[in-house]
């Protein structure tokens, strides 16, 4: 009887008209947000290595989680929205009734009531639930655009570090290899390759290097400038020969190439071994014609003279070993 009673008065409105559905939705508590703040980022060009590959890993774990409930999302709101349209037919149905259920008494009437008010409270919570899916969608969407715009810098700050990495790498190999070039003819099984290797070329013993002094001939054919100069980091001297840029440089004679690429002060550069401890080493070019392993004749062209800011130059020098020699007394200077 005491459920009766409460339901009177909507059998009453039910009748009368005032049950049909106009009610707003009431809204729904809002999940925190808190989960989606974004991290305090330190300025990307303070960040230390390790410290810029955590907080990438911190926005992939973010932006995989978010991803996952954004997934998520479609399904249920899909749902909800089928649940909607059933329930909301039904309702209809139950409110189109009206006084149909008068005829089979007074409890038929509060039974049907009860049955339209709890099919638009159902309709209501779905209603709502719909509202809350669409802002939360939204919502991911939003931060997922967010943290697209925090990766961007610091990807580009991580690949700048690793072209960084990169270049120190192979700085630091041409160092070797440079140093390695001036062990070949110690070690005549041992080739100090930087470049594409060509592998190990018989080398040319017809005539010994030191058989050379006080004849070798100029690196440049023709008329050219030569005055002695000190590169820095030599710890010797060697000799600038000024020349047209783009003149063919040859090899002072026969050997094999032990170094061919770009070095610190020396700019690009081929180092032939020539046998017996002696190299020749031919910097400052505009181009290299041979490569690391490549066995040159006497005269043979080992690349071209480049130019500077003041003018085009080949620096040439003669080492014996890893020591720079003064090479004026070999060319009869």
């Amino acid at each position: 009887m005491r459920r009766r009673a409460r339901l009177a008065p909507i059998a009453l409105a039910l009748l009368t008209g005032a049950a049909t559905s106009g009610a707003a939705v009431p809204a729904a508590d809002a999940p925190s947000s808190a989960s989606l703040a974004a991290p305090a980022a330190r300025p990307s060009s303070a960040l230390a290595e390790n410290d810029l590959d955590r907080l990438l890993a911190k926005l992939d774990a973010e932006e995989k989680a978010l991803r996952a409930e954004l997934d998520a999302i479609g399904p249920a709101l899909e749902l909800t929205r089928r649940r909607m349209v059933a329930r909301g037919r039904a309702y209809y149905r139950h409110v189109r009734a009206g006084f149909l259920p008068v005829g089979g008494g007074f409890d038929a009437l509060v039974d049907h009531a009860a049955r339209v008010e709890r099919t638009r409270l159902a309709l209501e919570r779905d209603l709502a639930r719909e509202a809350e899916l669409t802002r939360r969608s939204a919502e991911l969407a939003d931060r997922l655009t967010h943290l697209g715009a925090e990766r961007a810098p610091l990807e580009v700050h991580r690949e700048a570090m690793n072209r960084a990495r990169v270049a120190l790498a192979q700085e630091e190999e041409r160092r070797a290899a440079f140093a390695r070039a001036f062990e070949t003819s110690v070690r005549p099984d041992y080739l100090a390759i930087y470049g594409a290797d060509t592998g190990p070329a018989e080398l040319d013993r017809r005539a010994g290097f030191r058989s050379l002094l006080g004849r070798l001939p100029f690196p440049i054919a023709g008329r050219a400038e030569v005055r002695k100069v000190s590169r820095r980091g030599a710890g010797g001297p060697g000799v600038e020969l000024t020349a047209l840029s783009g003149a063919p440089v040859r090899s002072v004679a026969a050997g094999r190439v032990a170094f061919a690429d770009t070095y610190a002060d020396y700019g690009l550069t081929v180092i032939v071994d020539h046998g017996e401890r002696h190299y020749s080493v031919y910097a400052n070019l505009g181009a290299a014609d041979v490569r690391a392993g490549d066995q040159v004749a006497g005269g043979a062209r080992v690349g071209t003279v480049g130019s500077g800011p003041d003018g085009a130059k080949l620096y040439f020098e003669l080492r014996r070993g890893a020591e720079v020699i003064d090479p004026g007394p070999w060319f009869g200077m």
